[in-house]
């Protein structure tokens, strides 16, 4: 590929950024009579497009690293095409054919990838087929009581069609998040997808998901609490969403302790962290709402910055389990930091910014007096540190366990540039949380016709239940940090190493070169040992979409007797029971 080429891609990924800055307008033109196309940049699309224009130059950069993979690089481009206009959509017109164009080049660019294998790609096709589909069911009664196809507040509807467009456009858009239990296309594709393809899968094709969640309120302003009131003080139906979220945190963390593939664990963890977002869409307030954008903005950054460091080491060592690996801190210091700075902002601890979404939401939950909401929160929190501690762990301490691993390099510059940007972005929203307060979050809450979060200062988050400052957070953790490395380095010398890791005994045992000795080999399978935990681990959805499959071949071969025999007799029924609908239809008044 030339120079020339190189660059038009460079130029077209950063197209997300560049209409940012140019558009000034909306665009309308007619598309048949009494048909409208039209594009507006809202102020919630901004946020969303925003996240879009940071992710895709930095996932570009690297792809470029194989030239001669043409028609993945075109692929790509018709990707960022469809979501952007998905996100510019004014109409559910243009919003259906950029779904459709981002839904159909994704899946062509995961067949893109030689170890996708036949299951990874129908699960995925179906899965997003069954979400168009829904979408598109849902537009067209949209149209049918609304008489156009713009999106707007769908005021003139009555409760049961607003509940049956709530529920068709919801399910398309919480199976394009990946919530349980329509999440079973998501571990293998993200596990099987080329390896930076991963990154734009879980963070930005996600969020499309996380969009259209959050798009429902301005169709339906009041449908978290017109449907069934409320709940103590948050919307009855919006509790139901956010048992939804809370149930898919807690049982993809546990999912994501047991895996054994670097890969599939963050595949797992992108659904736990979609949960947490889902839950704060369905306490439906402000402080929800800003805290479910700033997830958003979070979990964007952080999936990027570690599928893009494991790719790193794929790259590098051709391995991917855990087992495999071991001590790359001394070969990857880079892509070390950018995996600790990454499971930092993932696992919400401070003073990273994934501490102030994660705030937000369960001062949320405080504040709508969802107490055993915020419990089950806090324990897929805190279990989320044991999978975070093991993506760590196993590739980068202990002892490597495979040549490859003992002889590998720090990867290339294209995948190093994208961490340290990702990794000084992390940092700054850490040091200064309101920033994304004032600058990305409250436009879109006003945008919504909601009140405002605020912020005294860039360098302050602060809410009624009270806050914190960014930069004295960042000051005493990274003095602490100092203090602890440079102690550390001081005492190292001192510190004696066994000439071989085969030098110990456990058990009146020696251990072989055969024994996994590396403590990332079966971290989390003592968990096991916890009745809810191994139930979790034991149970899956496979079992349930398989009996589903079974119940549809039934039926197919019962409607297959219908071509088999007499086809007078079956075209005599279906005239005797559209004549009798007729004869109903006129009994009731309807003709």
């Amino acid at each position: 590929m030339s120079w020339m080429l190189r660059l038009l891609f460079l130029a077209v990924s950063l197209s997300p950024a560049a209409l940012l800055m140019a558009w000034d307008a909306d665009l309308s033109w007619p598309l048949i009579e009494g048909v409208r196309l039209s594009l507006t940049l809202t102020p919630l699309a901004g946020f969303f497009l925003v996240l879009l224009a940071l992710v895709a130059p930095l996932i570009a950069l690297p792809m470029l690293r194989r030239p001669s993979d043409v028609p993945s690089l075109v692929l790509f481009v018709l990707l960022l095409i469809g979501m952007q206009l998905l996100l510019l959509a004014g109409d559910f017109v243009s919003f259906f054919i950029g779904w459709e164009v981002m839904t159909w080049s994704s899946y062509l660019l995961l067949l893109r990838s030689p170890r996708t294998d036949m299951v990874t790609s129908q699960s995925y096709i179906l899965f997003n087929l069954a979400s168009a589909f829904l979408l598109l069911a849902g537009i067209l009664v949209f149209y049918s009581v609304t008489g156009d196809f713009l999106i707007r507040a769908a005021t003139e509807v009555s409760r049961p069609q607003a509940l049956s467009l709530v529920v068709l456009f919801g399910l398309a858009f919480l199976i394009k998040a990946g919530t349980l239990p329509l999440h079973i296309w998501i571990p293998r594709s993200y596990d099987q997808a080329p390896d930076l393809f991963s990154a734009f899968l879980s963070g930005s094709i996600s969020k499309m998901g996380v969009y259209g969640l959050i798009l429902l309120l301005t169709l339906f302003p009041d449908a978290l609490t017109g449907f069934a009131g409320r709940f103590l003080n948050g919307p009855a139906v919006g509790y139901l969403l956010a048992w939804v979220g809370v149930i898919t945190s807690i049982v993809a963390t546990f999912k994501a302790i047991s895996q054994e593939d670097m890969k599939r664990l963050l595949a797992y963890s992108s659904i736990a962290q979609v949960g947490y977002i889902t839950t704060a869409i369905g306490v439906g307030s402000s402080l929800a709402l800003a805290g479910a954008l700033y997830l958003a903005l979070v979990h964007t950054l952080v999936k990027v910055l570690l599928f893009i460091s494991v790719a790193g080491i794929v790259l590098q060592t051709g391995q991917r389990r855990f087992n495999d690996l071991g001590r790359l801190i001394e070969r990857m210091p880079i892509s070390f930091f950018g995996v600790l700075i990454g499971i930092i902002g993932l696992a919400g601890m401070p003073p990273l910014p994934g501490f102030a979404a994660k705030y937000l939401v369960f001062v949320s939950l405080v504040d709508a007096r969802w107490l055993l909401l915020l419990a089950a929160m806090i324990l897929a929190s805190t279990a989320a540190f044991i999978y975070c501690y093991k993506l760590v762990y196993a590739p980068f301490l202990g002892h490597a366990n495979s040549p490859e691993a003992r002889e590998a390099r720090e990867a290339p510059w294209p995948y190093l540039v994208p961490q340290v940007i990702l990794m000084g972005l992390l940092v700054l929203f850490g040091l200064f949380p309101g920033l994304a307060i004032d600058v990305l979050i409250d436009p879109v809450l006003v945008g919504l016709q909601m009140a405002p979060i605020g912020s005294e200062s860039w360098a302050k988050l602060s809410t009624a239940y009270g806050g914190y400052d960014g930069v004295v957070l960042m000051l005493v953790f990274g003095t602490a940090f100092a203090l602890v490395t440079g102690l550390f380095l001081l005492l190292r010398g001192r510190m004696r190493r066994a000439g071989s890791p085969h030098d110990l005994s456990f058990a009146g045992e020696v251990p072989t070169a055969e024994t996994p000795l590396h403590y990332g080999a079966g971290m989390g399978r003592e968990l096991r040992r916890i009745p809810l935990v191994g139930w979790i681990l034991r149970q899956g959805t496979q079992g349930f979409y398989l009996g589903l499959a079974g119940q549809m071949r039934a039926a197919a071969a019962l409607l297959g007797t219908l071509y088999v025999g007499r086809p007078q007799t079956w075209i005599l029924i279906a005239v005797v029971v559209f004549a009798l609908s007729l004869a109903v239809q006129a009994m009731m008044g309807g003709l």
